[in-house]
């Protein structure tokens, strides 16, 4: 496994200057419960860093359709093919030539061809006839769905090496905001995407050849929650703004579904839960929160949650790989990490599994079983 981000990083505070500025046209055109409202949504995200490709002061500066599709396909590319080399550095002797098949998902989904998986396959040097699939608009939930897929490829033959990369460059979110006019009331939406949404991208290789201790995928479920179609919706205007839309009521939605499928699998498998971690899509704080209330976890069973969305953000659906990569990494070395309000484990090794949980538009659910040993 491996993950990548972009070379620029930034504090949210900086981030929340930026907004201001350059989406904004400075505070003097902020009405003062606006204002005030900006400061209070990207301080109560408790992100502390984040990685943007844009120098600063291309941060939340309108794009252009062109324009933006050229950048985030350009940094997907980069990013994808960063990550991809990485986690086969990381396979102990699998080598790129040999991969029979590769997925690659972004919710950072463009109109265009030849499609993300098209440009990987040429740039990594892949076998021509390397069986392809591209994945788009499946949202924060992409990663471990496609896990589930890929695990489900690898199984059906020994043969079979797939390669996963899921990418996001979700702060481009934030150079397609529908437009901000002075001194009339701030689109809230828009603020809470710009105050969360950040970049990264994880990487995976699946085969029956890799040795266990690179983490193993024992099993996955996915789950569509009944009426909650219109909680979260992604649409594109004609003036190509984005919008996106989280209605207050989706996290408990989540929370009221995530119980049930988790205890069927750890029931299923006799697993208790107290030797599971757990990785969450960085959805924010609420989200964590939640989840962690939800199934009555202690704060060290999402810790990679927790240090990735702090350091990091929210990645969309690439998260889901970052967080397990970071659980992985840390178990398997004897350099532990250090994060402030982060509590971690004093003994990594207690934990013999990862729950993976993801959620995205539907309202759907993924869930995915790893071993560690």
């Amino acid at each position: 496994m491996s993950c990548s981000f972009p070379s620029n990083c930034y504090q949210q505070t900086q981030m929340c200057d930026m907004f201001i500025k350059n989406y904004c046209t400075g505070q003097t055109n902020i009405i003062s419960k606006d204002l005030d409202f900006i400061h209070r949504v990207f301080s109560a995200t408790l992100i502390q860093t984040c990685y943007v490709n844009l120098p600063e002061d291309r941060l939340f500066i309108r794009m252009e359709r062109q324009e933006y599709t050229e950048y985030v396909k350009r940094t997907m590319l980069s990013m994808a093919c960063e990550s991809a080399r990485k986690a086969i550095n990381n396979s102990n002797g699998l080598k790129l030539d040999q991969i029979t098949h590769i997925v690659f998902g972004t919710m950072t989904a463009t109109i265009g061809a030849p499609s993300m998986d098209i440009y990987i396959s040429k740039e990594l040097g892949l076998n021509p006839i390397v069986k392809r699939l591209n994945v788009e608009a499946m949202g924060c939930l992409t990663g471990f769905r496609l896990v589930g897929l890929c695990r489900d490829i690898a199984l059906q033959s020994e043969s079979n090496i797939v390669l996963l990369i899921v990418c996001d460059i979700r702060s481009a979110l934030g150079n397609q905001l529908t437009p901000f006019i002075p001194m009339e009331p701030i689109d809230k939406s828009n603020v809470i995407v710009a105050a969360l949404f950040r970049d990264a991208c994880g990487a995976a290789i699946f085969s029956q050849k890799v040795p266990n201790q690179y983490c193993t995928v024992i099993d996955h479920r996915s789950a569509i929650i009944e009426n909650t179609l219109e909680l979260g919706r992604l649409k594109e205007f004609n003036d190509s703004s984005i919008h996106l839309y989280l209605d207050k009521q989706l996290p408990y939605a989540v929370f009221n579904h995530v119980p049930n499928i988790v205890n069927k699998l750890l029931e299923e498998y006799k697993i208790d839960i107290q030797a599971c971690q757990f990785a969450v899509h960085t959805g924010g704080p609420k989200i964590i929160r939640g989840i962690q209330k939800c199934l009555d976890l202690k704060h060290e069973q999402l810790c990679a949650s927790w240090y990735v969305m702090i350091n990091y953000g929210n990645l969309s659906g690439s998260s889901n790989l970052v967080v397990v990569e970071h659980f992985r990494r840390w178990k398997y070395s004897s350099t532990k990490p250090i994060c402030k309000n982060v509590i971690f484990p004093e003994d990594f090794n207690e934990y013999k599994y990862i729950i993976g949980l993801s959620f995205g538009p539907g309202i759907a659910v993924e869930c995915v079983l790893f071993g560690l040993e």
